[in-house]
């Protein structure tokens, strides 16, 4: 048995056997129902016969171990790897977003009706444009600079000028979404191939009711950006295999594509983690989704005209 590094919110390890290897996930801050839950709805998916990792219930049916305050759950051993977009080609980008659509499909059928449609309010201009400069204040301080810090004291000033020259574009209440059970964090490293395409999608702790378009059009931000800047041709793919199962949600993309740009444009939850929180795990990310941003908001027309 020895630990893994991957993965952001809980702890993991590989277990082997003589004869068999599982992934054994310890969960972090989670209570026991939402876990049982999470594991009721990736059993049955996985049932149904999509690519879900779901986990092993042991003789008596149970599929999570309370160990005093560990709570454990083993899963199959994936044997896959990850992929980025750009390493996909059109057809299976296509495919891609056509089994997140069978995805959300098939969590409708689970869950049942959901009150339509839900407006979620969007963070205002003075609430970003305070954390940006909480976290400058925290930038100044420091005592030893990496080229991280000095990138992310660039791209604060940036999105303060970006914040003060657009606040007249925050989403107002009109932008309402259908909302639906969504997977939570659909993107490239939760997702696993294998010889014949997806084998597994995994990692279901963010599993939650939520806009079901901004599901895709988040995944899409993560997935298909190389070098801060998106590849359209791609996401233009895999946008389209997911209306291919859902064609009623198109009207809805510009709404979503509006939402998930403002949504961008005042997070910065890489920089919290960082500076407030003192974990710099998600900072290999940083470079790429903070340019991302700036080059969406120049290409604001471009993108939507690709999506729709």
């Amino acid at each position: 048995m020895r630990p893994l590094t991957e993965g952001l919110l809980n702890r993991a390890y590989v277990v082997e056997t003589d004869t068999e290897k599982f992934f054994l996930k310890d969960y972090l801050n989670q209570t026991p129902d939402t876990i049982r839950a999470q594991h009721l709805v990736t059993r049955r998916l996985s049932e149904a016969g999509l690519p879900v990792s779901a986990p092993l219930a042991d003789a008596e049916g149970v599929t999570l171990q309370q160990d005093g305050d560990q709570l454990l759950a083993l899963y199959p051993w994936v044997e896959g790897y990850h992929k980025r977009g750009t390493q996909l080609d059109p057809k299976q980008c296509r495919e891609l977003g056509t089994l997140l659509g069978q995805l959300h499909n098939a969590l409708d059928r689970h869950y049942g009706s959901v009150q339509q449609p839900l407006f979620l309010p969007c963070d205002p201009v003075e609430k970003a444009t305070g954390t940006a400069h909480r976290l400058l204040t925290a930038i100044r301080r420091l005592t030893v600079r990496e080229g991280v810090d000095e990138l992310a004291e660039f791209r604060l000033h940036e999105r303060l000028k970006l914040l003060r020259e657009l606040a007249d574009r925050r989403p107002g209440p009109e932008l309402t979404l259908t909302v639906g059970p969504v997977h939570g964090d659909f993107h490239d490293l939760n997702i696993m191939y294998g010889a014949k395409g997806v084998c597994s999608i995994v990692d279901w702790d963010r599993l939650e009711l939520a806009p079901c378009l901004e599901e895709l059009i988040r995944s899409a931000l993560i997935i298909f950006v190389e070098f801060g800047r998106l590849d359209l041709d791609l996401v233009r793919e895999y946008v389209h295999g997911y209306l291919d199962e859902r064609p009623w949600l198109a009207p809805e993309i510009p709404a979503a594509v509006h939402r998930l740009w403002w949504e961008r444009l005042t997070d910065f939850w890489m920089l919290t983690w960082r500076y407030e929180l003192h974990d710099e795990r998600p900072s290999v990310q940083f470079a790429d989704q903070s340019a991302m941003i700036v080059w969406w908001t120049h290409h604001y027309d471009k993108v939507l005209h690709t999506l729709t």
